[in-house]
């Protein structure tokens, strides 16, 4: 037969001595009861308020995402017609507004970007380097978007002949992608500004460059007629 296990003293005084700490603990609360009843209602607040913060946040985004997509969509399922310069001023006013009513909003950000392309559809240069340069000033180095819109500023640069600023902005491009074939186009385009400026050795170079990074075989044959020539 099992012997029965005796209990120890340590084990008997162990109920009394949690009972004791729960007594004092709830002596203290019952003193100190006005602090314990702000500190919950304080806490309380906070919560409350961080709901509504994110309530706030949600409905914001949305109002202004639904916005975005209105614009967008205009001209993109309109498709090309002769009503292209009108499709692309009703989104540019359109982008505007999301801009003007949802300044914080990520769809306010891709609407610079957006607006940045239009404009140089447009052939309105200088709107065009407004918008860009407003979207890089919220964007990541990260973001693919980044990238896109340091190459429309070099193209824009290009356009007004101010080829430095237009090389600055390719390198730039280069700077905030991954991937080859995105890295050859910007060489290739910094070659053909060097060439512009009567830099055929630097162009040379780049468009070396270029054909060293590309994938793509028609890129590189043009490239390659281009090498042939300067080299």
């Amino acid at each position: 037969m099992a012997k029965e296990k005796k209990i120890t003293k340590k084990e008997l005084k162990q109920p009394d001595q949690f009972h004791s700490v729960a007594a004092r603990a709830f002596q203290y609360i019952y003193e100190n009861r006005q602090k314990f009843y702000l500190a919950s209602g304080i806490a309380g607040l906070i919560v409350l308020l961080l709901v509504v913060w994110g309530i706030y946040n949600l409905n914001y985004e949305r109002k202004a995402n639904l916005m975005y997509s209105l614009a967008y969509n205009s001209y993109t399922l309109a498709g090309a017609s002769d009503d292209d310069i009108k499709t692309y001023e009703t989104a540019v006013k359109i982008y505007e507004e999301l801009i003007n009513k949802y300044p914080k909003s990520d769809a306010a950000k891709l609407a610079f970007y957006n607006t940045g392309n239009i404009y140089y559809s447009l052939l309105d240069v200088d709107k065009s380097i407004e918008a860009y340069r407003k979207f890089l000033k919220k964007s990541s180095k990260h973001n693919m978007l980044t990238s896109l819109a340091y190459y429309g500023l070099g193209y824009c640069y290009e356009d007004k002949k101010d080829f430095e600023q237009a090389i600055e902005s390719f390198e730039s491009s280069n700077e905030s992608i991954e991937g080859l074939h995105f890295t050859s186009m910007n060489y290739a385009n910094i070659a053909r500004i060097y060439e512009k400026m009567g830099k055929e050795k630097k162009a040379l170079e780049f468009y070396k460059k270029a054909l060293e990074q590309t994938p793509d075989p028609l890129i590189e044959a043009l490239v390659r007629s281009k090498v042939a020539t300067l080299g």
